[in-house]
Order: C-alpha cells, then structure tokens, then sequence
C-alpha cells in the first residue's frame, strides 16, 4: 500500500483542488454527487506515474479487506472509487456549490492560494502555490465548459513531496450525476 498511498493521496488532493475551481461570474455547479475522469501523465517521488492499466493492475492485487479499508478512508475524505481507476466520485455540498472561492485541500497541514482569472462565465484560468510539511507545489490551469452539470479541466503542476521533485499534467472531465452522494461525505470545506 505504500506505493498506492502518495498517488492516492496527490490524486484527493488534486479532485479537491479541481473540483473547487470557480469565480463570482461563473456558472454555478449543482450541489451532489460528480464523477471525475482523469488523465494524468508526469513524475512523483523520482519515479513516472503508472499508467491507468498499471493502476488497474495495483487494485486488483490489492488483497479484498486493504481495498476496502483504503475506498473508507477515501470516501470519509469526500472521494469514492469507481471500478476504473482513472474515474472518482466526490460529494458536493450545497455550501461549496454556492462558494465562490476555492476549497483548502482535506490535508489540514496543506496551505494553498489560488488566483482565478475568469475568461468567460464558463470558463476561468487559474494558478495556484501550496505548501506542506510534506512539500510545496505550484501549477496552473484552465477549466471550462462549465455548466450546472459538468466541467473540465486542464493543468499542470511542479514542486517537490517527501523532499522529491515531481510534475504532473493532468485532464478531468466531470460530470453531475445527481443530488444523491451515495454515502460519499461532502468535501471538506
């Protein structure tokens, strides 16, 4: 689990920061439950980060009971896991969709700032700088296509974890797949 872990919790940590891209002029999401495809390339920890078959093949070698303490521990930080592991699930607040500035990221010790420079009402680009006892990371993106009931996103960030550099490029694209969050908490606020 220990290879899983870091992924898995730069992959919360980058739901959390995608899903709360929004500014005063935008479309407003609507509170629920949202899938999230992402397609991500880059490095972590000196190493690439795998491939979504190579991520498919990790989960299913992880032993049924690791599986399932690992889908608690996501769904308790407001993500669940679908049967693909390109795809993730979050919980919506009514709160959040109403907020106009962006979400901290679930790891308290996590300080982020984010500047959003709207294009459009469904379009906005944004930069972002973060700092951790585990690292700092900095990136920018764009995220568009924003309605009600879907979005995406585009972005890439650099910086260092656990003392390593990294980088990453990633592509989301989400959409509302109802009010009902199936037992996902909301995101943290």
């Amino acid at each position: 689990m220990t290879v899983v872990r870091p992924r898995l919790s730069l992959a919360l940590w980058l739901a959390c920061a995608c899903a709360a891209v929004q500014a005063q002029d935008l479309v407003k999401r609507k509170p629920g439950l949202w899938e999230v495809q992402t397609r991500q390339s880059g490095e972590a920890a000196g190493q690439k980060l795998p491939s979504q078959a190579e991520m498919q093949a990790m989960l299913a070698r992880l032993p049924a009971a690791q599986r399932a303490q690992m889908e608690k521990m996501m769904r308790e930080q407001g993500v669940g896991l679908t049967d693909r592991p390109d795809v993730m699930r979050y919980c919506l607040s009514p709160e959040m969709a109403a907020r106009d500035i962006t979400a901290q990221p679930s790891d308290p010790n996590m300080k982020c700032e984010h500047k959003l420079t709207p294009v459009s009402a469904t379009e906005v680009k944004f930069s972002f700088t973060c700092t951790s006892p585990h690292g700092n990371s900095r990136g920018d993106g764009r995220a568009w296509d924003i309605t009600p009931e879907a979005y995406r996103t585009s972005m890439t960030m650099q910086g260092t974890m656990n003392g390593q550099p990294m980088s990453m490029k990633m592509d989301q694209t989400a959409k509302w797949l109802g009010s009902d969050c199936r037992g996902i908490k909301p995101l943290p606020n």
